[in-house]
Parts: structure tokens; sequence; C-alpha cells
């Protein structure tokens, strides 16, 4: 008899353990905000969105996060009102453990080089950052990815919003130099490109006075040091002081609407969108 009810005790005890892992693995949807708010279409006047513009900014990592952010698309996206939204998942499960996840891939989406994006390419694309993580991925079908950790990962929706697929977004990037991707399924980004220019030389006190005074750049970044003649030269021209939380200040003309840096971080402001009220800004040197 006492044999009998250890056995029984012991079935329980298995039976809830077992019931308690499927729980903590079963999915939970995240709430994921519709993308499309995240690119507003641009209404460029006749012409203009034909123009490729100019900026003036200081090589380095955020430079490249910067031109990043408009040619490689992140996962998701902090939304207009601060929730999370989809850029390339249409959907996003997590399991109660956090070591589960499993992604859903917007349809339908057209890469730069003209194919769809898929959960196998979306697998490629993450495969380092999950190597670092002790994770790995597994495609259900083409629109489903899983991805499994071996420790908790609750800070998933982060890391999807920095993690990038190259070439998923509306621009092409070529070193420097960024042109639109016409196959964007946000439809056209609103200008033809971007260039960006770093040489130091063009930082210094005279020369970066003088191209402000020309309205040569969209924007310039503050060299932090110029004289007080060539200063007043830049508070004549056409440009307004825009200050970022990290201290730096960009010189934005006031030719251009709806370009308005992330003052929070600025490598993830959108060139989608942007158009210009005049066409004196293009430049041939």
């Amino acid at each position: 008899m006492k044999g009998r009810l250890l056995l029984a005790a012991l079935a329980l005890i298995v039976a809830g353990i077992a019931g308690y892992l499927w729980y903590q693995d079963t999915l939970v949807p995240v709430p994921l905000a519709p993308g499309q708010a995240l690119f507003v279409p641009a209404r460029p006047e006749f012409g203009e969105d034909e123009v490729v513009l100019e900026a003036l900014l200081p090589a380095g990592e955020k430079l490249e996060a910067f031109l990043a952010t408009q040619s490689d698309l992140t996962l998701l996206e902090k939304g207009p009102e601060g929730d999370w939204a989809g850029q390339l998942l249409s959907g996003l499960q997590g399991s109660r453990h956090g070591r589960r996840w499993r992604l859903s891939v917007i349809p339908g989406w057209r890469m730069q080089d003209g194919s769809l994006l898929d959960a196998g390419r979306l697998a490629a694309a993450l495969a380092a950052d999950l190597t670092r993580l002790e994770g790995h991925s597994r495609v259900i079908d083409p629109d489903t990815l899983e991805l499994r950790f071996k420790a908790r990962q609750a800070d998933l929706p982060a890391l999807l919003s920095r993690w990038r697929v190259p070439g998923s977004g509306p621009f092409l990037r070529r070193g420097m130099t960024l042109s639109r991707s016409a196959g964007f399924v946000h439809g056209p980004a609103g200008i033809a490109g971007l260039r960006v220019a770093t040489d130091p030389g063009l930082m210094e006190s005279r020369a970066w006075a003088e191209s402000l005074a020309a309205a040569r750049w969209a924007w310039a970044a503050f060299p932090g040091k110029i004289d007080p003649e060539d200063m007043a030269k830049v508070r004549l021209a056409p440009y307004d002081e825009v200050r970022l939380k990290d201290g730096s200040v960009w010189f934005l003309s006031r030719r251009l609407r709806r370009l308005r840096p992330n003052a929070e971080d600025w490598t993830r402001t959108r060139l989608f969108g942007v158009w210009k009220g005049a066409m004196d800004l293009s430049y041939e040197p």
C-alpha cells in the first residue's frame, strides 16, 4: 500500500514538474505597433526627388551607425509612443522562461537586391549575434524563425532593435554615399541620395564657415572652435542650430523640411521622407 502511495505521489510530482516546464516553454505574444508609422512618405516638389544632399560629419563609429540606419534596418524599433514597432517583423512571441522566441517575418519585404526577405535570410543575418549569446536559430517555415538560448533573454526585443539585416533599408550604401533603393516597400525616399564628407580640412574655421555661407551642406556638425569673424558669417547663413544630447551641435539648413535629428541618439535619424524646399542645395565640386 505504501509503495502505491509513493508511486502515486512521485507521479504527481513528475506531472507537476512536466506541467510547469510546459507552462514556462509556452509562447506569449509581444505587442508590436505597425511599422509603417516609422516611415512618413515624402512629398517632394517637382524635381526635388532627384537631389543628392551633402552633409559634413566627423568620421567615427557614430557616423558608421548613422549610415547603417539608412541601409540596414533592425528587426524592431521604438515606435512614436515608445512601444515596440515591427520594422522587419510582423509578430514576436517569447516563452515565459525567456529562452525560446518565435519571429514572424513581415510578408513581402523587398530587399535591395530584389529578393524577398524570408526566415532563412533572417537566420543568416542574425547568426553572429546569436553565437555571441550561445543561441541558435531554426527555420520553421519561410515566414517563421525560432530562436533558442541556453540562458534567459528577457531583453530580446531591445537586442532586436539593434541587430540589423544588410540590404533591407531605403538607401543603398557605398562608402560614404547613400543612394535610394527604388524597390523599397514604403515608397520612394524623397531624395536621390546623400554624400557625407569627413575631411578634417573642411572642419577648419574658415572652410567650415564659408561652406555654410554658400549653403553647400544640407547639415554640418559644429567643429567646436571657430574664429569670431568666421562665426559671424555663419550667423547670417540660412541654418538653424540643433543641440543634441551627446553635446554635439548640428547646423541644419532651413531649406530642409522634416529632417529632424534624433536628439537622444542622432545615429537613428531617418532620411526616409525628407524633402527639400529649394533646389540650391545640390553641390557639384
